[in-house]
């Protein structure tokens, strides 16, 4: 799916210039169907360095910014706000870190994480470019599979780990879990 298609104009330019690829996939213990999916956008060859998204956030500042994002989200359709979960954040935040640090991008496993934070319900969304969290999160709603994940009604809890690459890029896991 070309993402910088459904934006805005002005979004267009910095979708165009900065996103490489976003990821979603969401697991319910048990008998519930799985939904799997992933869009990748084509990693435009021009040089990142210029635009590096490490200085414009903290990373605590941009993991809250997406969660808010998130939230909103949900809000305008009825559905209750997500809150951090410890075993949640973690889980998310070794997941960026070690993403970012291997220049890698790939679901971990939602079986995996279903059984060490003993949660019913686990859903992921991924995302690496040089973006702000409220494009971050439009991009998301424009994906049928990122939407579906963001607002299932199964997920509860959010844990959100934001790690700039060695690129400036920004690698971010989000984890949705019900317990």
């Amino acid at each position: 799916m070309n993402f910088a298609a459904v934006l805005r104009p002005a979004q267009r330019v910095l979708a165009a210039a900065a996103v490489t690829a976003v990821t979603a996939v969401g697991v319910t213990a048990g008998p519930s169907t799985t939904t799997t999916a992933s869009d990748a956008v084509a990693s435009p060859a021009i040089e990142l360095s210029a635009v590096a998204a490490r200085p414009a956030y903290s990373t605590s500042t941009y993991e809250s910014q997406v969660k808010y994002y998130v939230n909103a989200e949900r809000r305008k359709r009825g559905l209750p706000a997500l809150t951090w979960a410890s075993c949640t954040d973690t889980a998310a935040e070794r997941w960026g870190a070690y993403l970012a640090s291997h220049n890698a991008f790939y679901h971990q496993s939602m079986s995996s994480l279903l059984r060490r934070c003993n949660a019913r319900y686990a859903g992921e969304t991924l995302a690496k470019g040089n973006i702000t969290p409220r494009t971050l999160v439009t991009m998301w709603m424009n994906s049928t599979a990122h939407r579906h994940v963001m607002l299932s009604t199964n997920a509860r809890r959010i844990g959100i780990g934001a790690v700039p690459n060695s690129q400036g890029q920004w690698v971010v896991a989000a984890n949705y879990m019900r317990f």
